[in-house]
């Protein structure tokens, strides 16, 4: 025979197992792994890293640690203060066709060196000792030239019979191969400046018209030459 007492235990046990008259909380399911959070950290984390490289890119640039980055720019050609008899060193940019290509009509001479032409319809005419033009590599023959990167204009004497530059014509010939089919190369050149011609004419290509500079031009007889790299 159940007791009272009994009775009671029993529906005690009954409640709990209900749930119901407990003191303690029910037990918090784990949360589910959600697949959208790796996917929103992902999309959160692109841009933190896209806002981090506009800003690299807006501040770096204006920065000291900008500056030592990126290479230094060539300095630039002073053509102020060319002098007779002084020497300057000059970056030219050129393919090995402006040898053939490029001329230059004057009736001065200059320390030996002149141009071509001595008019735009007469060439220079060649003294009894003087050698062949080609077979010296236009040792005496004024050049018109531009420099890099400032695009000054510049007559030279010689560069063509500087060995580095003498090689690479040897190693590139532009018989019969259209300029714009040739690498532009860039030299350094170390020139003496013989005089400056007050009215020549030049062309780029004996295709084309002759034209006047802007003004009285410089001449120098390069006195050494070396290839150097051009950024693209």
């Amino acid at each position: 025979m159940a007791t009272a007492e009994g009775n009671i235990d029993d529906a005690s046990d009954s409640e709990d197992e209900r749930g119901g008259g407990s003191s303690r909380p029910p037990k918090a399911r784990p949360r589910r792994h959600q697949p959208m959070d790796d996917e929103n950290s992902v999309i959160g984390g692109r841009f933190l890293i896209a806002g981090g490289l506009m800003l690299a890119a807006a501040v770096l640039p204006n920065s000291k640690l900008g500056e030592k980055m990126e290479p230094p720019e060539p300095e630039a050609t002073h053509v102020e203060s060319f002098a007779v008899g002084s020497k300057s060193t000059v970056r030219i940019t050129l393919v090995t066709a402006d040898y053939n290509l490029l001329a230059c009509a004057s009736e001065q001479a200059f320390d030996g060196v002149h141009c071509a032409y001595k008019t735009p319809t007469d060439a220079w005419p060649r003294e009894p000792n003087e050698g062949n033009d080609d077979a010296n590599n236009k040792l005496n023959i004024v050049q018109p030239y531009r420099t890099w990167y400032d695009n000054k204009l510049v007559f030279v004497a010689g560069l063509w019979s500087r060995p580095d530059v003498a090689f690479r014509l040897h190693q590139e010939p532009a018989l019969g191969i259209l300029p714009d089919k040739l690498a532009r190369f860039a030299v350094e050149c170390q020139l003496k400046f013989v005089g400056r011609m007050d009215a020549p004419k030049l062309r780029w290509n004996p295709q084309q018209s002759w034209v006047d500079p802007d003004g009285p031009a410089w001449v120098g007889r390069a006195e050494t030459c070396k290839l150097i790299d051009e950024p693209q």
